[in-house]
């Protein structure tokens, strides 16, 4: 007769909290969400350009012995070389230093307007989402008004009250550019006043500031980074219209739309010239706006796995 100890039972028998074991670890929503942006090849190609860009925007102009705004007229319209890397202009200005330093400017403007729109956008929407009735209805009119003010005529005028200028660019984009975010905010909060975290909040005596603060705004923070990483490229793309035309940045100091702009006047005699500037601009929005769209990707709940 065949015996089964106790002993042996165990040995052979399964065990039941290997059974029950996690399989993957435990992950929060914002390591997941890193987690499935680094399977993005594309998106994470774009973040490593857009490092590389903002560390040469800090270094760039100080790897060649010239300043930005250093002219020499003995050495006007020079083809790249091993002196001058990406040639010189017209005045005889190195040209990859004033790239770089228009990245930086481009990039600061493009990220401070993108932010400021963020912030504004964020708080206003918010309040206007959660109070709603009357108070939605007037705020939104507000946005309406604004959002139907010709920009360009903004500009204007703020040139010739504040004169032309970083401030004044970044000033005149945030007037008028958070009201997309505002209507994004506003949106989500009105899907999500209603669930019962916000009722048990509101049940335990929690003020409308920080039910916003706390609640609301957080549980939309995945729609509103997405939103500011495609407006960067919007803005940066509006300094560069402006400084195009004459309105945005002002010599001596050098963005992307001014050194577009000098070299169109000899873009058929020196295109080098004209090729930097134009190739920055064009691989910074590619860049911003194939990220985005992995931040939408890997900050989206549903696609969880």
């Amino acid at each position: 007769m065949l015996e089964i100890t106790r002993d042996k039972f165990e040995i052979v028998g399964p065990n039941v909290e290997e059974s029950q074991a996690i399989v993957r670890p435990s992950m929060s929503y914002w390591q997941d969400a890193w987690r499935r942006l680094k399977m993005n090849k594309v998106a994470m190609a774009s973040l490593a350009f857009l490092i590389f860009l903002g560390i040469m925007a800090i270094i760039g102009p100080y790897l060649l012995p010239y300043k930005y705004s250093d002219q020499n007229l003995l050495l006007t319209n020079r083809p790249p070389s091993a002196e001058h890397w990406f040639g010189t202009d017209y005045l005889g200005r190195d040209l990859f230093v004033r790239t770089w330093m228009g990245a930086r400017i481009s990039l600061t403007i493009g990220i401070a307007a993108a932010l400021l729109d963020g912030v504004i956008g964020v708080i206003y929407g918010g309040i206007s989402g959660y109070f709603g009735g009357q108070v939605d209805n007037v705020m939104m009119r507000i946005v309406d008004v604004l959002y139907g003010i010709p920009y360009l005529i903004l500009v204007i005028l703020l040139m010739l009250v504040m004169g032309p200028g970083v401030v004044t660019i970044i000033v005149a984009m945030v007037m008028t550019g958070w009201v997309g975010m505002a209507r994004l905010v506003r949106g989500q909060v009105l899907q999500l006043k209603e669930q019962e975290f916000v009722m048990a909040a509101k049940t335990l005596g929690a003020s409308p500031g920080r039910i916003i603060l706390k609640h609301l705004i957080p549980n939309t923070i995945g729609p509103i980074i997405v939103s500011i990483t495609f407006d960067v490229p919007a803005a940066i793309f509006t300094e560069a219209f402006l400084s195009y035309i004459g309105l945005g940045v002002q010599p001596p100091l050098a963005s992307w739309g001014t050194l577009a702009s000098d070299a169109t006047n000899v873009l058929l005699l020196y295109p080098y010239q004209l090729f930097f500037p134009a190739f920055f601009i064009s691989m910074t929005m590619l860049s911003f706006n194939l990220l985005g769209d992995g931040l939408r990707d890997a900050l989206d709940p549903r696609l969880r796995k």
